[in-house]
């Protein structure tokens, strides 16, 4: 017998500090994620995201991840293991 796996998937998202985000999946769990390391030593698709107001534009895209205006994007499994 196989047995599918659930795929993880972000249902909300919030920018709620200037590196953190709220996040709910599909899963019933609630986290806040720090993404400090990843904003303070950006490689060149998150540059934008230094500024706080970009930060801020977070939403959930089409595949379950989130992403942002500016092209960054991260999927809900490397959430979900911070």
């Amino acid at each position: 017998m196989i047995i599918a796996k659930e795929i993880l998937e972000v249902l909300e998202v919030k920018a709620v500090s200037r590196n953190e985000l709220a996040v709910t999946f599909n899963n019933d769990i609630e986290k806040i994620i720090s993404l400090n390391s990843l904003i303070q030593n950006p490689p060149p698709m998150f540059m934008k995201l230094q500024d706080e107001q970009q930060f801020k534009k977070v939403t959930v895209n089409m595949v379950g991840g989130i992403s942002w205006d500016c092209g960054a994007d991260l999927s809900a499994d490397y959430l979900f293991s911070k």
